[in-house]
């Protein structure tokens, strides 16, 4: 097991285990790894680490942080701002996560240290790391601590940690270029172009700095471009018969009557008549977005220079920025109010409700309305295109940092200071209850021409949230040998940690009034403070078996003193086995939105099954559906009443609250690392984490599964009988005599979930890795391979009192293995890599929807295709040439035989397609 630590530091495998030198050995160094405060000669420990080096990120072919990350079978997207949903509070992010447990239960660090968390928190509760904001053409290595260190790093740290380490010295100038499209498709494409530029020699001129920049544009794509590859299954899946069927808000209209009655208003184009029902149609897929249109430039340097002749110091300043637009439609006027349920949101202000409104119906008397009765005009607003109409993030994000390392009497020290903040404002137009409404009734709004300017943004005013944190920090850790005993010299460490953080984040007046139909907002200032001190031990305890201890106290406002310990074991079994295990206890210190000064926020629940309706709306819709006679547009609005209880959007209000708990957590793994023979390595961990005490509301699913139990004004349910009367009369024209309906049950209207320290998790599986290499005629080949298993996850339920049933390999936690498989050959001046990627199929089952398929009464000739999405397996594939001077030209071609991705009923294609993409990239060294 004896392997080269500089080999290890440097990354030289993909894995955490570095293949043994067959040359004599240089002197032994010692190096600090993630992990551990303390440096050390062997290049394995008690916890697992898996390194990405700088080779390994070039063969993925990916240009930012999250592609890279996700080229590990540890790491899951948690968010992504190429595909978030442009409701969301947190566009224009990416985020991961491990084990299933969310990216606020990994800590990303850059080169050992926090960077302020995104200026906008998800779901107005998550501070997380934003990926985009790190500079990816400057990271040298990633290193991925499959451990929870809370003992080391302090809050956040329960499942693991990344560890992103930039390049510390360059010298020399380079520019490298990249594109990357869809075969196909090419509206799904990227590129980059990235440079650095370094000089100075830390041994000869006493310093080295350099400068690297990189710019990235990726293009956004709406339904329209996607169409022509949607394949047949996708209209099959429920609420999806007619995904593509033409909108009736067209820009001439229609008169909604009744759900059986709607005809076409004067003026529409022939060409755009429906020929079946007569009705004037528009086609908004080309307006309805699935990915942004993204750019964004990093900028990152860093100064390396000696002061005297033992302290090394690093001078790091980094800064990036991005733009996120949305692909979105014009306005329509009237939004479905037939179809739809009434909308309620909350005046976070006054502190009350607002609703349920209904959007207005033309008055008798007005110019665009023929009727002797109040009647509804379907229309798109086409004057609210061509630009008014917008969605878009910007985001900035900064850090400067000084750190400082050195040796005295043989022990180690290093410190960091410095500064940093993130910032990011998302902007949009939202509807006005009240100058729609006015607009609309007095008729000041004319239809089929442009408005003023004035009169557009009285009706659809700008909306705002913005966020910004700042975090002041400073840290400490001295390390080294304490005493000599029998089996080595037992080594200790012990530090400081001690951030500033302010944090606010806020929406505009017009959301926190309540004065936009159905939006949600919130309000938070406040600053907190943190406080830390660790020590950390290791103690052979023979010359074969090692003990690693630490401890970590850390301090928030608004919470009391906790304390994180960890025990590690190394126990070197034979030549050629390393046994391992770790405990450690971690925790997430409340933050500033769960525990601070704000007015609380109102948000959504998405996509959210009514058990009290779901059922009756599907079986109501089946019988639209499965009529001979039923035009598109019936269809269509049985699709869209069926949806507003099975995938709905529930309004939710949440106060923040200083009583909070840290979540705690306990982990364990378990686990060896074989070398069978020479330059083959086989490892093998079992991981079982345990968190408790979580911060959040309740799961909806949760709440609405024990609603009969619930307090009193908890759930608030609203009349709902206009709608249903209109789905009811739709149902009849193709199913008369029909007796089914809602029993009186209204829609949900409002649900208060205040943060609460209630939730418990608990996760279970392995991580495994092997690799090894061998000679053949036509050069080195090396293999890698890695992967994890989710055993069991399990989530509390405070209505069972109980864990409830397993989740891993259901809807929402996707595959329960997932592996990569890595080859390469180097001949020449060719180099070849290939990627062998596998995730194993899932249910469509989730806890909201434990019978899916049943619930939505999919017919008996789907069910098995329904219940169950199968595996994923796929074929990377990477070329570099360096036959040309100063030049390198890399070949890229992901998912290299086209394979389409399993299908998925229940997220349907369009969330889940995959398809060939072929990417280039030229690097060139000017000296």
């Amino acid at each position: 097991m004896k392997k080269s630590a500089i080999a290890m530091a440097l990354g030289v495998a993909f894995s955490q285990y570095s293949a043994a030198q067959e040359a004599a050995e240089p002197k032994m160094q010692r190096v600090e790894i993630t992990g551990s405060s303390i440096k050390r000669t062997q290049a394995e420990a008690a916890g697992s680490v898996q390194v990405l080096n700088s080779e390994d990120i070039a063969r993925t072919g990916e240009t930012t942080v999250l592609g890279i990350l996700n080229s590990s079978a540890a790491m899951s997207t948690d968010i992504s701002s190429a595909s978030s949903s442009s409701g969301s509070f947190a566009t224009g992010s990416s985020a991961v996560g491990m084990r299933g447990l969310g990216k606020v239960a990994t800590l990303v660090l850059v080169n050992g240290q926090r960077i302020a968390q995104y200026g906008l928190a998800d779901g107005a509760q998550q501070n997380f790391t934003n990926l985009d904001a790190i500079p990816a053409y400057a990271v040298e290595r990633i290193e991925i601590l499959k451990d929870g260190a809370s003992a080391i790093y302090g809050s956040d740290a329960i499942a693991g940690v990344v560890n992103i380490i930039l390049k510390k010295d360059f010298e020399g100038a380079q520019i490298t270029g990249n594109y990357k499209e869809t075969e196909n498709f090419r509206d799904q494409r990227n590129r980059s172009v990235a440079g650095i530029v370094g000089w100075g020699d830390i041994d000869r001129n006493g310093f080295n700095t350099y400068l690297s920049y990189e710019a990235y544009k990726s293009d956004g794509y709406s339904y329209g471009d996607l169409q022509s590859n949607v394949p047949d299954w996708h209209r099959l899946t429920p609420g999806r018969s007619t995904w593509d069927a033409k909108s009736s808000y067209s820009p001439t209209g229609n008169y909604y009557l009744s759900s059986t009655n709607i005809v076409a208003a004067p003026g529409c184009p022939s060409a755009a008549i429906d020929a079946k029902d007569g009705l004037c149609k528009w086609d908004a897929l080309p307006y309805t977005g699935l990915a942004t249109n993204a750019k964004r430039y990093a900028l990152a340097s860093n100064t390396h220079f000696r002061i005297g002749k033992s302290i090394d110091a690093n001078l790091e300043i980094t800064n990036a920025a991005a733009s996120n637009d949305y692909i979105v439609a014009p306005f329509s006027v009237s939004n479905g109010s037939a179809t739809s349920s009434t909308s309620t949101w909350y005046n976070a202000i006054d502190g009350v409700m607002v609703g349920p409104f209904s959007y207005p119906k033309l008055p008798v008397g007005h110019v665009m309305n023929p009727y002797a009765t109040a009647t509804e005009y379907r229309a798109r607003l086409m004057d609210t295109g061509n630009g008014f109409n917008f969605n878009r993030t910007e985001s900035e994000q900064s850090r400067v940092m000084l750190s400082l390392n050195g040796e005295v009497s043989g022990w180690d020290w290093k410190s960091s200071a410095g500064w940093m903040n993130s910032k990011a404002t998302k902007a949009t137009r939202a509807v006005s209850a009240t100058g729609y409404t006015d607009a609309i009734v007095n008729g000041t709004y004319k239809f089929g021409q442009q408005n003023d300017a004035a009169l557009l943004e009285s009706m659809f005013p700008v909306r705002t949230t913005t966020g910004e944190s700042k975090i002041a920090f400073a840290n400490g850790t001295v390390s080294g040998e304490v005493m000599q005993l029998l089996a080595g010299p037992m080594t200790v460490a012990f530090g400081t940690d001690i951030r500033h953080e302010q944090y606010q984040m806020t929406s505009s007046d017009n959301v926190l009034r309540g004065d936009l139909v159905g939006i949600a907002g919130l309000q938070v200032d406040d600053s907190m403070d943190h406080y830390a001190l660790f020590t950390e031990a290791n103690l052979p305890v023979t010359k074969k078996i090692e003990l690693n201890a630490a401890v970590r106290a850390d301090k928030s406002t608004n919470s009391d003193v906790h304390f994180s310990p960890k025990l590690g074991l190394r126990f070197d079994a034979t030549d050629s086995l390393l046994l391992r295990a770790t405990l450690a206890g971690g925790f997430r210190a409340p933050n500033i939105v769960e525990t601070g000064n704000g007015l609380g926020r109102s948000s959504f629940a998405t996509k959210i099954s009514d058990p009290k309706r779901c059922s009756i709306a599907s079986a109501l819709n089946k019988l639209i559906q499965n009529s001979a006679t039923a035009t598109s547009a019936d269809k269509a609005q049985g699709n869209t009443f069926q949806n507003n209880d099975c995938l709905a959007g529930i309004p939710t209000f949440v106060s923040a609250n200083k009583d909070l708990k840290p979540e705690t957590s306990r982990s364990a793994t378990v686990g060896f690392v074989w070398e069978p023979i020479k330059n083959w390595n086989l490892a093998l961990d079992y991981f079982h984490i345990e968190r408790k005490d979580e911060i959040g509301t309740r799961s909806v699913a949760d709440i609405l599964r024990g609603e009969d139990s619930l307090p009193a004004g908890q759930l608030v349910r609203v009349d709902n009988s206009a709608s249903d009367n209109s789905f009811l009369a739709l149902v009849n024209k193709y199913a008369p005599g029909n007796t089914m309906n809602f029993g009186g049950v209204g829609a949900i209207g409002l649900l208060y979930n205040p943060y609460v320290n209630s939730g418990k998790t608990r996760a279970s599986g392995f991580d495994f890795d092997a690799s090894g290499r061998f000679n053949t005629p036509v050069g080195l080949v090396r293999l890698k391979l890695e992967g994890s298993y989710l055993w069991k996850y399990q989530e509390f339920s405070v209505t069972d009192n109980a864990y409830g049933a397993n989740l891993a390999g259901n809807y929402d936690y996707g595959s329960r293995l997932k592996t990569k498989l890595r080859a390469s050959l180097k001949n020449g001046q060719f180099d070849h890599g290939m990627t062998l990627n596998y995730s194993s199929g899932h249910s469509n089952n989730s806890e909201d929807s434990p019978t899916y398929c049943a619930t939505n009464n999919v017919a008996a000739a789907y069910v098995d295709t329904c219940n169950h999405t199968g595996s994923n397996t796929t074929v990377d594939y990477n070329l570099t040439y360096s036959g040309i001077k100063n030049t390198k030209l890399r070949l890229y071609v992901d998912n290299l035989f086209d394979q389409p991705a399993p299908i998925n009923w229940r997220a349907g294609y369009l969330d889940t397609f995959q398809m060939r993409r072929i990417g280039l990239s030229a690097t060139y060294a000017f000296f």
